[in-house]
């Protein structure tokens, strides 16, 4: 069963990560894992503040020779903008605060921010990235881009960048909107025998872990809604690659909606609940959008989600073990599946 846990705080010294039941025998790269990072890092949109870090990371066990050996695997991030976090009791909008405090009956806000903080983000990207190199491995490819960025749908990164320049003079943040494609996937990944193990179920769950998410959808998405079932039935693809919450061999069509980010540099108004009186609340570290940054996250979690069917489809604690069985399923379900 392959799982991860993330701790640490956004200001603290590390990020850490686990992930357990990995297999042994995968070759990850220090440069594989740090280009990861980086491209979460500095992603279009992103704050000056990112400049500031480095992402510098140590792998602290789980790799002898630059592969895994099946251990748990253990990453820490050092944080280089480190600052003790100051008492705040202005929550701000849209953000975790106000119902952390009320959560856990807390009257200072950073407490919340430092856990709730999108850093956390990054050792989730560091752990996806070792599941990035196994679907790789298995011949399984992911990849992502911006369909929309506020209500500009012709995405290039000239119309990208003179977006988010205009959005930053006039104070303004930015939503989009993501589209994950997974392609040569094996047929049968997943279940439908329980709610929990369709992957589709998964792949949402990860995605809308995302800082922002605040939507998702496979193939077709809401636009079936409108569609009758004769017209549906025409297009196979708009199932998206998942029927029943299982992989059919087809492309993997995933998108996501993200939020603008609620920090305005301009300030929005809010309670201070020290004296319940109204005042601003003002970012000035927020990023214009998080869409792009979002989209290389979702890559990662969603590997971890598509690697986790994987090992749970094929078993095997090896990749010695693993790739000879995928091999093999590739090659009794292939006369009978589909291109794309």
């Amino acid at each position: 069963m392959l799982r991860y846990l993330t701790a640490g705080e956004s200001h603290g010294e590390y990020l850490a990560g686990i992930l357990e039941g990995f297999p042994a025998g995968v070759a990850v790269t220090r440069a594989c894992i740090a280009k990861a990072l980086a491209r979460r890092r500095l992603a279009p949109g992103r704050s000056p503040r990112q400049g500031r870090e480095n992402d510098e990371f140590a792998i602290a066990s789980g790799m002898s020779g630059g592969r895994t050996t099946g251990a748990p695997i253990t990453l820490l991030i050092k944080t280089v903008s480190r600052e003790t976090p100051r008492f705040s009791s202005l929550p701000r909008p849209g953000h975790a605060d106000l119902a952390g405090m009320l959560k856990y009956g807390i009257s200072d806000a950073s407490l919340v921010r430092e856990r709730a903080s999108a850093r956390e983000t990054a050792m989730r990207v560091a752990l996806g990235s070792f599941a990035l190199r196994l679907n790789e491995l298995l011949g399984i490819k992911i990849l992502s881009r911006v369909t929309s960025l506020g209500g500009l749908h012709a995405i290039t990164p000239k119309t990208a960048a003179a977006e988010i320049a205009r959005a930053r003079r006039s104070g303004d943040t930015l939503g989009g909107v993501f589209e994950l494609s997974i392609f040569n996937a094996p047929a049968g990944l997943g279940g439908f025998s329980q709610s929990g193990r369709r992957l589709g179920a998964r792949l949402a769950a990860a995605l809308f872990g995302i800082n922002g998410v605040k939507g998702f959808e496979t193939g077709g998405g809401f636009a079936l809604a409108a569609a009758g079932g004769l017209e549906a039935a025409k297009d196979p693809e708009l199932s998206g690659g998942l029927d029943g919450g299982m992989t059919n061999g087809r492309t993997i069509k995933l998108r996501c909606a993200v939020k603008p980010v609620p920090g305005l540099p301009g300030g929005v108004l809010s309670t201070d609940l020290r004296d319940m009186r109204k005042k601003l609340s003002v970012s000035k570290t927020s990023d214009t959008t998080a869409v792009f940054a979002a989209a290389v996250i979702g890559e990662h979690v969603a590997a971890l989600e598509l690697a986790a069917a994987a090992l749970e489809k094929f078993g095997g604690d090896s990749l010695a073990e693993l790739l000879p069985r995928v091999k093999q399923w590739r090659a009794k379900t292939g006369r009978l599946l589909p291109c794309g």
